[in-house]
């Protein structure tokens, strides 16, 4: 059973608390456990434009440079169901316990990583640079990454500003131990994540085949530049696991100590030295979430990251905005261009949006499709049920 980790004396407001303190105790929200929800009627909502459907362009001079050289990672170990689930599952011991469980083990960029970024690129409250990036993109892109970042720390949720993409959800990782014990075949198949967010129900999907189609879509366009994308590289084409030992390394790993002389007498000055020897340490094993980096360095040239961008786009596209514009933005022109299957996790909390949600899954799943929602029984605080749903 879910359960939010705050009372009722939690939302009471203390007056004698100066405003500035109150900012700052709520700036941490990010980085907490993420079992709880909160949501704002923002005055500027009111005054903001919903956000336009639109397909961003990952091969965009934008898109390409707002790649970091270094992406920090961290590894999202999923349990399955049920024992001998589908490909891409490992074994691996519980630190705790020493009980070995099998898991799906998903990159994904770390959080902190994401908010320094933002951080670092405060340009974006420049109004002239504001401008000249919506021009290049021809569409309303929302607000600004820090002013998103600003508000994602006073709220999980600000209606038509910021929908909640910046942390992973609960239900998404329950939808990847469904799918992982479904052991479905995804070849040639079209599958569509709605409000993806951290994308790693639609993630793992695109780790099982390589002719599967995966799309992701997500409110802000910060969410996927800074966040979706990135993920979709670690668990594809710059995978930490596949990418190869620099020299050093290896020499390292080739290199053996010495054999020792034998101590003759009166050496006893060497004893305490190999008492204070410390034993080996324990070989690193990648499935049990054991990796000696938790960084990626990503290629510098303009040339080297658009051949990335091209790999991702064989596969996958990228949409922003609004659900009410996404169908018809897709253009579907017959049946067979609909989707096999649409995901989606933690979007039906508000109820305002259950309509478009539904209207947007009923227009773009084709005929014997089926689409998959991972939900919350109620979310309280922001209203949104499965039965209204």
């Amino acid at each position: 059973m879910f359960k939010f980790n705050f009372s009722a004396a939690d939302l009471e407001v203390d007056e004698d608390v100066p405003q500035q303190e109150q900012d700052d105790q709520t700036a941490d929200e990010l980085s907490k456990p993420l079992s709880s929800l909160s949501v704002s009627s923002s005055s500027s909502s009111s005054t903001t434009p919903v956000v336009p459907a639109a397909q961003l362009n990952i091969q965009s001079p934008t898109c390409i440079h707002s790649l970091p050289s270094t992406l920090h990672y961290e590894l999202a170990q999923i349990p399955v169901l049920t024992q001998g689930a589908g490909a891409g599952t490992a074994i691996a011991t519980d630190t705790k316990t020493g009980i070995q469980k099998e898991v799906v083990t998903i990159y994904k960029r770390n959080l902190e990583d994401v908010k320094f970024q933002i951080i670092q690129e405060d340009d974006e409250f420049d109004e002239d640079k504001k401008q000249e990036k919506k021009k290049e993109e021809g569409t309303i892109t929302g607000p600004g990454g820090v002013e998103m970042l600003a508000l994602a720390g006073k709220s999980d949720l600000v209606k038509g500003v910021y929908e909640g993409g910046l942390k992973t959800w609960e239900c998404a990782l329950d939808l990847v131990a469904y799918l992982a014990d479904q052991k479905h075949n995804y070849d040639g198949q079209k599958v569509l994540e709605l409000g993806c967010g951290s994308a790693l129900p639609g993630i793992y999907v695109l780790t099982q085949s390589n002719t599967v189609q995966v799309d992701f879509q997500d409110y802000n366009d910060q969410v996927l530049k800074f966040v979706t994308l990135p993920n979709v590289l670690l668990n594809t084409h710059v995978r930490p696991d596949q990418q190869p030992q620099d020299e050093e390394e290896e020499e390292e790993v080739q290199e053996k100590p010495e054999p020792k002389e034998p101590r003759g007498e009166g050496d006893e000055g060497e004893e305490e030295d190999d008492e204070e020897e410390e034993d080996p340490e324990p070989e690193k094993n990648p499935d049990d979430g054991d990796f000696d980096n938790i960084e990626l360095d990503l290629p510098d040239s303009d040339e080297e990251r658009l051949a990335l961008m091209k790999k991702v786009e064989a596969q996958s596209r990228f949409f922003l905005g609004d659900w009410s514009g996404l169908v018809d933005l897709l253009g579907f022109k017959s049946d067979e261009d609909k989707y096999d299957l649409i995901l989606t996790s933690e979007t039906i909390y508000a109820e305002e949006s259950h309509q478009k949600l539904y209207a947007t899954i009923k227009s773009s799943l084709r005929r014997g499709g089926k689409a998959l929602v991972a939900a919350k029984t109620f979310y309280f605080g922001v209203g949104g049920d499965i039965l209204s749903f």
